[in-house]
């Protein structure tokens, strides 16, 4: 007899109307501006070459081995465009976008049948207008597609703790890890800590033998397996090496990538998932106040957001990105202690209050000062000319106007008694401000942060195929050959390979990373066709010379 699925069709409703609304705000106008240095134009360059060159095992970038990530994500984008007919910026980020707006609906779903509907729709609602997570939604990153995969892991392992009958949610938890290892790392297997930790911290070790380790590592085994069978039949050990032991090693240490000090995203979480992390303190001291009888999944999520910080404070290479593990988590406990206020669960409205005041004056004081100040400023980074022609004056108005707006709306908070006016006002900052990005302030920046326009010009001067060099790192320059499918011929780490390039006989085509640094060794010729770009940081040149 099959078992009859019983489901909450109201909570269902919500919650597709919820993700209907949050993938069309992402997906809204993402076609209008470029891929945007260093990650997007790399990460879809070595996707664009493995669908070009049909090497979906080893990625590649400018046609040499990529070993930083494994293939999985760049063979997903590959074939997304290659089912759309085109890889356009649209298509490369349209994967990114579909799994992040999947995932929220499937933790508002899953969060609003164990706690409540409106629990369920306040989580998916705190997630998608987070500010780290919904800026990373719509570009394209490895670690959206990662913690699509070790959320839903997570959630597995911990409902497989209750479960004795069957082992399928730790199975499908363990390929889901593995398919998250072949999208970027090992950090994959994060959910297997937390719920060690868990089960030791709640002192229920012994229901960890509901989880089927044995058969749940085979999974893993046979996904990630498969990959360095393939490996080491194309490309050998030092690939994997190199790709896997290496990379592991020096990013944990901090030998790679981006080192920083322990107390990094103690510092930045609080900036980077705002607006909703205002009331983070007052939810935590709220939180640690009903320890002892917070409903069991509150517990758990607390457990998997200290955790998880503390073990990413330990790894010595840290992004704000990397940090992204927690936000499900973060979402449920924001939106849990809002409803407490709502079901008039805590009566005192100061744990909302106060922090609304202290951000609405702080971003009224910044957009006053943008509203002073915000020209002067644009002057020192851009030219007169690009500030006139490019609208970048209307971009500082528009930002200074949105800010005063909500500084006032955000103090006004401080009279009326109402908590839910308080989370309305709250996330629509965040849907105002998406909105403001995609119309105004991203086209704009896109003038001067887009490799293409750089890209395009290459194009039209490379008329008989001349030898293209790069004084740079193909790493951070990469966006040029997405845009025209022209390879570099040399990368260049020093003056006197550039000074050597320059001197061959006919016409050669260089990039400089850094103008500066060229003038500096370089005295400009008659023979020199010269062009200067903007490209984000970088003050770029585009050089043809002809001996």
């Amino acid at each position: 007899m099959i078992k009859r699925i019983n489901y909450d069709k109201k909570l269902l409703v919500y919650t597709l109307l919820l993700t209907i609304i949050v993938f069309s705000l992402y997906l809204f106008n993402i076609w209008n501006y470029d891929l945007w240095s260093p990650d997007e134009p790399r990460y879809s360059e070595v996707a664009r070459e493995m669908l070009s060159e049909g090497n979906w095992v080893i990625p590649h970038l400018n046609q040499e081995v990529y070993y930083e990530k494994p293939p999985l994500f760049f063979g997903i984008i590959a074939a997304f465009s290659a089912l759309a007919g085109k890889m356009t910026v649209t298509t490369v980020r349209l994967p990114v976008i579909f799994l992040a707006s999947l995932l929220l609906a499937l933790l508002s779903y899953y969060y609003g049948s164990k706690l409540g509907r409106k629990i369920g729709i306040l989580t998916g609602i705190i997630l998608a207008t987070t500010v780290n997570y919904f800026w990373f939604a719509m570009r394209v990153n490895l670690d959206i597609p990662l913690i699509f995969c070790t959320t839903i892991a997570m959630i597995l392992l911990y409902e497989q703790l209750e479960d004795k009958d069957s082992c399928w949610k730790s199975c499908l938890a363990f390929f889901l890890m593995g398919i998250g290892s072949l999208v970027k790392s090992p950090v994959a297997l994060l959910p297997v800590v937390v719920i060690l930790i868990y089960a030791a911290s709640t002192k229920e070790l012994a229901k960890l033998k509901n989880i089927a380790w044995v058969r749940g590592f085979l999974f893993f085994t046979a996904v990630v397996g498969t990959w360095i069978a393939l490996v080491f039949k194309v490309a050998g050990y030092n690939y994997f090496k190199v790709t896997v032991l290496d990379q592991l090693f020096e990013y944990s240490t901090g030998a790679q990538g981006h080192p920083n000090p322990f107390y990094y995203y103690f510092v930045n979480f609080p900036i980077e998932a705002l607006p909703w992390t205002l009331f983070l303190i007052p939810a935590a001291y709220y939180l640690w106040s009903k320890r002892d009888t917070l409903p069991k999944i509150i517990a758990f999520n607390s457990i998997w957001f200290m955790s998880i910080l503390i073990i990413l404070s330990f790894v010595g290479s840290k992004r704000g990105i990397y940090l992204l593990q927690v936000y499900p988590a973060f979402a449920l406990l924001i939106s849990w202690y809002f409803s407490e206020f709502f079901k008039k669960n805590i009566q005192s409205l100061k744990g909302l209050k106060i922090p609304v005041l202290i951000f609405g004056l702080l971003i009224l004081i910044v957009g006053v000062f943008l509203a002073l100040q915000g020209p002067k400023l644009l002057e020192k980074e851009l030219t007169s000319l690009l500030i006139k022609e490019y609208g970048f004056n209307v971009l500082i108005k528009s930002l200074a106007l949105f800010f005063i707006i909500f500084g006032f709306l955000f103090i006004s908070l401080l009279f009326p008694k109402s908590s839910k006016r308080v989370f309305m006002i709250t996330a629509s900052f965040s849907v105002i401000l998406i909105l403001l990005m995609k119309i105004t302030i991203m086209p704009r920046v896109n003038l001067v942060k887009s490799e293409r326009y750089l890209a395009e010009d290459l194009a039209r001067l490379r008329t008989n195929n001349e030898r293209v060099a790069l004084w740079g790192s193909h790493n951070n320059d990469s966006g040029f050959i997405f845009y025209n499918g022209i390879y570099y011929d040399h990368i260049f780490d020093n003056k006197d390979e550039v000074k050597k390039f320059l001197k061959q006989e006919g016409s050669v085509i260089l990039i400089v990373a850094n103008q500066d640094k060229f003038y500096k060794s370089f005295e400009v010729k008659d023979n020199m066709l010269i062009k200067k770009y903007k490209v984000g940081s970088n003050d770029m040149l585009l050089i043809k010379s002809k001996n």
